[in-house]
């Protein structure tokens, strides 16, 4: 079955995924929203979440915690994310790196699941 891509000129080329995640929310009461990841790059993912009231929970520009396991792996990872739009359930966050490290699963991820994808030089 052929990969459904989604091609931008200012952003990495985008996959069809499906997976759950969990959503962790900043501030005093944080929340842990449960989601399931529909599209997936190496800056970010779509997700909708399937907590109600994410208005309230997901602001645009809040910073959130992401704790996934991608598929085919068998370690959950935590990755930091700020939230770039939501419209109804469906929400858009774009990675934050704290380390290569993390940079590395997500690239290690695409090397072997979507060998096609052209990175640009860093």
């Amino acid at each position: 079955m052929a990969d459904k891509i989604s091609n931008y000129e200012y952003r990495a080329p985008r996959f069809r995924a499906d997976f759950r995640l969990w959503v962790q929310t900043g501030g005093r009461q944080p929340e842990l929203l449960d989601a399931r990841c529909i599209d997936l790059s190496e800056d970010g993912l779509a997700a909708e979440i399937l907590a109600p009231a994410i208005n309230e929970t997901l602001e645009i520009g809040a910073r959130v915690l992401l704790i996934m396991t991608l598929p085919g792996n068998s370690t959950a990872t935590k990755l930091a994310a700020r939230v770039t739009n939501h419209q109804a359930a469906a929400c858009g966050f774009a990675f934050i790196f704290s380390s290569k490290a993390e940079q590395n699963y997500i690239h290690d991820y695409f090397d072997l699941h979507h060998p096609s994808v052209n990175r640009t030089p860093e």
